[in-house]
């Protein structure tokens, strides 16, 4: 079964990168989550999706069962504490252990200037972004510790390491997740457990698009000249299938990358190298 982006559910047979674990995706129904938790399936792994509406996550588990992979759907929103414990504890309960945790989700914040940035807006970017991330590793990571295997990976952004006009607290943000992989990768290695950063450049689909009318508003240019810019910017003149980024989480994950930790892998088509 072919998903959107071209991730084949099921291709790895018996066999896959993941063979036999179990993975929890934040954020797991749409986007990047969607093809993150759809590949995750493909290379063996039975999948916890996570995230505030079931419904596409509904339709993301069912073409993992589809697969022959087992689906658990648990809502889950990063803002509620208790709800990140919950599906922690609905994830042990179902499979006895999760080897795997992407987090995933996140919020593109307000697109102004700073200074018209509210309060509020500000606080629930790193709400979402940093303490979401924060909580999801304090639920989940207990059962990594006490069985000393497993492998965290989070999604940042290019835009932790560039500037983004008008894009301070999502820029912020995604730079905050740069230390806290470092540091929780040292905190967590006598124990057997890595943590790595994906940083996407410009991914395919709605987020970019809107990304790309907020930059041509604030710039007075057309959204297909703020495309064309964005393009240029890279070596291979293009944007980032979301699936090269699920290609890339599925081998942080792995045991291919047992000697990685505390990285940040770029996969960004050249626009962003260090």
């Amino acid at each position: 079964m072919t998903a959107a982006g071209g991730t084949t559910v099921g291709a790895a047979g018996g066999g896959g990168l993941l063979a036999g674990a179990v993975a929890a995706v934040t954020g797991a129904g749409t986007g990047i989550g969607r093809e993150i938790a759809l590949r995750l399936a493909a290379e063996g792994a039975d999948v916890v999706l996570t995230g505030r509406s079931t419904g596409p996550m509904e339709e993301v588990a069912g073409q993992v069962r589809a697969g022959g992979r087992r689906a658990l759907v648990v809502p889950m929103d990063l803002r509620d504490p208790a709800s990140i414990r919950a599906a922690a504890e609905a994830a042990e309960a179902e499979f006895g252990r999760v080897d795997v945790l992407v987090n995933n989700s996140g919020v593109g914040g307000p697109s102004k200037p700073m200074w018209e940035i509210d309060p509020e807006e500000w606080e629930d970017t790193f709400r979402v972004n940093v303490t979401g991330t924060f909580l999801a590793c304090r639920a989940f990571l207990p059962g990594m510790v006490a069985r000393r295997s497993g492998s965290v990976v989070v999604i940042g952004s290019v835009t932790g390491k560039r500037p983004l006009v008008n894009r301070t607290p999502y820029a912020a943000s995604k730079t905050a997740l740069i230390g806290m992989v470092r540091t929780l990768a040292w905190e967590l290695g006598p124990h057997g457990v890595r943590v790595n950063l994906v940083s996407p450049g410009g991914v395919e689909g709605e987020r970019i698009e809107w990304v790309l009318q907020q930059q041509a508003q604030a710039r007075g240019i057309t959204v297909e000249e703020a495309r064309a810019d964005f393009a240029e910017g890279s070596p291979l003149k293009r944007l980032v299938p979301a699936g090269d980024v699920a290609h890339a989480v599925a081998w942080l994950a792995s045991p291919r990358s047992a000697s990685v930790t505390g990285d940040d892998l770029n996969v960004s088509a050249g626009l962003v190298m260090y």
